[in-house]
């Protein structure tokens, strides 16, 4: 296994235990954290630098309950890991369970992850946020 994947999944097991200070502290000063979705989607946007990063990690927080990422595939290169697998939680304003698959990659530079981009089925979380009032 190589020492990317390790990184990634030490990150992982961070962000299980809600280790958020772990993960920002792998992270390079310039790193841009992406997920291209709606704004509807508190946690999404490009967010450049660790102190911006800080507030994807907030936003799941407090948008989402009973958080468990499952990732079942590993790819590497001599820069770069990309994972995929399933992230599964409870909207907590609708109480409403989302099941949604996800592919991240992480680039590295000098052993720190200076680009990470989340790839995944924004549709799902805004059926999630949605109330069965609005009349779908």
């Amino acid at each position: 296994m190589s020492d990317l994947i390790q990184t990634v999944k030490d990150a992982y097991a961070a962000f299980g235990r809600g280790d958020v200070a772990t993960i920002l502290s792998m992270l390079a000063p310039d790193v841009s954290w992406e997920l291209e979705a709606p704004a509807e989607i508190s946690f999404a946007g490009i967010r450049k630098g660790p102190e911006a990063v800080k507030g994807f990690f907030q936003a799941i927080a407090n948008d989402h309950g009973d958080l468990k990422l499952e990732i079942n595939e590993w790819l590497s290169s001599a820069d770069a890991v990309a994972t995929f697998g399933r992230y599964k939680c409870t909207i907590k304003k609708t109480s409403k369970y989302v099941d949604a698959p996800v592919a991240h990659l992480f680039k590295f530079r000098d052993g720190r992850i200076v680009r990470f981009v989340d790839y995944t089925d924004t549709a799902a979380y805004l059926e999630g946020a949605q109330s069965s009032a609005a009349g779908r």
